[in-house]
């Protein structure tokens, strides 16, 4: 038997486009990155008894990204509220 693959739930591809969508195009390797991260971070269907903090990483990660990358303060938090609130429902999700 083979042990699970990391994956988040299908629908959060859609949801991460719709987000990156607000950054500019430049950053697609770090949302790139940042999907990746969030895929590795949890095996599918395990419980979350974290909470969520096992996306910490994948965040403090991003949000340097976007901060080096000079994205300005109001949209930056847009993002990362918009992610937190993404990763809030994979959490519940699995």
């Amino acid at each position: 038997m083979t042990d699970p693959m990391a994956a988040t739930p299908g629908w959060v591809d859609s949801r991460l486009d719709t987000i990156f969508a607000k950054l500019p195009k430049e950053l697609k390797p770090a949302a790139d990155a940042f999907a990746d991260c969030l895929a590795g971070s949890k095996a599918p269907a395990a419980p979350s008894d974290m909470l969520g903090a096992e996306f910490a990483t994948c965040h403090r990660t991003f949000r340097t990204a976007l901060q080096q990358a000079d994205v300005a303060e109001p949209l930056l938090a847009e993002v990362m509220s918009d992610l937190e609130a993404l990763e809030a429902e994979i959490a519940e999700d699995s």
